[in-house]
């Protein structure tokens, strides 16, 4: 099947149906049809859509190459005409608020320190989702049918669904009687629009009523107020499992399904909040200190972005679960036993090599590469996290913090480097102090005093329908162990020459010097650097001008032959360890008026 993409090409998938509603509820509403599909064009892609004569074709993409992709109706109600587009595109919802609610006596929070690996099986649980009366006015108009209303309910589900198998090889089925839990009056519905609290208790009440409460697993409630609120580890647990609301004033399109219903879901399944910031709506008590590893507001699932006023990094959320919201679901789903099991077929990748423990200088940028293999052949994905807890504090603190995290999540890549910080943030010159309003800038600030830094590799199969997801540790079901990096000595490692504004003839020798900051001695021990040249800007290092020399503070080169640019930078990394430095700002090679010399 062909989808079209945002750049107006189309991309080939394998699709198959794949139902997130129970046979009993599809037999009665037979026209509601899901699918699932991985591409053919980008291996790495997966594709859930939906379809039905009430509200069309609604699809999602999850692809390290593209990013995250919609396709929805151009319009609510216009079926003829439809888009694709980024979902960082899309328009955020304000004033979002989220608390979770610890107030499940029987869960037992057990110290997850064994890295966990979820794909081989995929555990399906039954859904009770309920809504407001107001919540169906909102999707379907002013005389809603139970229908309509749950043709968009079974939208949001679907894209929840195609997160939730992709990242723990979880399924949510809409139970055979859902349509019992639609309301289409708000003044005769059993719940509290506007009050989250109110609907917890309700929403339990309710769906035991009405459904039975041996006959789901989890249940949720839409509305159009009171924010999210939710249980934590409650999936599964009798007298509980429906403690869970979602509530915005327009309930439809990706922040809702995946900011929101993804993120408050994420609390039944045992997922705390992983932001570290107090700013906005990220204060009031909602920091968990005990999972803060992101920087700031945090941008993956279980963090609050766009929402915490100066300390947000990225105004929406990106489709992954931090590792430890990986460790805390993973660890409720295999101790807990109403999940429906059936094996994918599946093979985990094999996490099979990763970087020994280094010290660095402080304020210099590192690159962390590991390496993975799949016994399926399926496209493997990388993602490097920081695993420090510190205090609360802005985005940047941990800078000259000995604890708090500097780097945020970054979604995952087709190789399995990732550059600290991010080759972005070096190339605009804020590797230390990027500014507070520089958009797409914050979230990553290399430390300014001696101190040891914690990185988790994690590795994802992207199979469709079932994903298999391991991460290093120091237990579990793969043999490595995170990476410690420490920083020392008072001065960074730095290029100082090129370092912006030169003009040097291609095939002149030139002088490239460097302060080594007492990196030729221990704790380094660097005793040789590589040199390299790029001609795009920074972005890239092909041509080696030396391979190795001492690591002494300066050597004299020949600039190698390239077409005349603007755009060069030196690169100079140490041999042996983890660290570089490059150009502040571009350069010039010319050609020599006879040619290359």
């Amino acid at each position: 099947m062909e989808i079209p993409m945002p750049n107006g090409k189309m991309a080939k998938f394998k699709v198959w149906e794949s139902n997130i509603m129970s046979p009993g509820l599809a037999a009665k509403y037979p026209d509601m049809r899901q699918f699932l599909g991985q591409g053919i064009d980008d291996p790495y892609a997966t594709i859930r859509f939906d379809y039905n004569p009430f509200t069309g074709f609604h699809g999602q993409i999850l692809s390290a190459k593209t990013g995250r992709i919609m396709i929805d109706p151009y319009a609510n109600g216009d079926l003829g005409f439809y888009m694709s587009y980024y979902s960082k595109d899309a328009t955020s919802p304000d004033g979002f608020v989220c608390i979770n609610e610890n107030d499940n006596p029987v869960q037992n929070r057990q110290n997850l320190t064994t890295a966990s690996c979820l794909g081989t099986d995929l555990r399906t649980y039954r859904l009770a989702l309920a809504c407001t009366g107001e919540y169906a006015h909102a999707v379907d108009g002013a005389n809603p049918t139970v229908a309509g209303v749950l043709a968009a309910m079974n939208t949001a589900v679907n894209r929840v669904t195609g997160v939730y198998e992709n990242e723990l090889s979880v399924r949510m089925e809409l139970i055979p009687n859902n349509n019992l839990l639609v309301y289409l009056d708000g003044n005769t519905d059993p719940y509290t629009n506007n009050s989250g609290f109110a609907m917890l208790s309700q929403n339990q009440t309710n769906v035991d009523n009405v459904i039975g409460s041996a006959n789901y697993d989890i249940g949720h409630v839409f509305s159009t107020g009171g924010g999210g609120v939710a249980s934590l580890g409650v999936v599964c647990v009798n007298g509980f499992k429906a403690r869970g609301v979602t509530g915005l004033p327009n309930p439809v399109g990706d922040p809702f399904y995946i900011d929101y219903v993804a993120h408050e879901m994420g609390h039944q399944y045992s997922g705390n909040h992983t932001f570290n910031s107090q700013s906005g709506s990220c204060g009031g008590g909602n920091r968990n200190g005990s999972t803060a590893y992101e920087v700031g507001s945090g941008n993956t699932i279980m963090a609050y972005a766009g929402i915490c006023g100066s300390d947000d990094i990225q105004p929406h959320s990106d489709p992954v679960f931090q590792a430890i919201s990986f460790d805390e679901i993973s660890n409720h789903v295999t101790s807990t036993s109403c999940a429906v099991i059936t094996s994918t077929g599946n093979t985990l990748p094999i996490i099979n090599s990763m970087p020994s423990n280094k010290t660095i200088p402080i304020g210099t940028p590192f690159t962390l590469t590991g390496t993975a293999t799949d016994a399926n052949g399926d496209a493997l994905t990388y993602s490097w996290e920081e695993m420090d807890l510190g205090p609360a504090g802005a985005w940047n603190n941990g800078a000259n913090s000995t604890t708090a995290p500097l780097f945020k999540p970054r979604l995952p890549k087709t190789t399995g480097s990732r550059t600290f910080p991010d080759i972005s943030v070096i190339l605009a010159g804020y590797p230390t102090n990027p500014p507070a309003t520089t958009n797409g800038l914050k979230g990553e600030t290399l430390p300014q005093v001696a101190r040891q830094m914690k990185f988790r590799l994690t590795v994802r199969d992207n199979r469709a329908g079932g994903g298999g997801v391991v991460s290093s540790g120091t237990l579990g079901c793969q043999n490595s162990n995170d990476v410690i990096i420490t920083t020392a000595g008072s001065t960074p490692f730095a290029l100082t020459t090129p370092n912006g504004g030169e003009s040097y003839p291609a095939g002149s020798s030139q002088t490239i010097t460097w302060n080594k900051a007492g990196t030729d001695a221990a704790p380094f021990n660097v005793a040789n650097v590589k040199i390299s040249l790029s001609t795009d800007g920074g972005l890239t290092y092909p041509t080696v001008v030396i391979a190795s020399t001492p690591n002494d503070g300066s050597e004299v080169v020949t600039i190698p032959s390239v077409p005349a640019t603007t755009t060069a930078r030196i690169k100079i990394e140490a041999i042996g360890n983890y660290f570089f430095d490059i150009s502040d700002a571009n350069f010039s090679i010319t050609i020599p008026p006879n040619g290359f010399s």
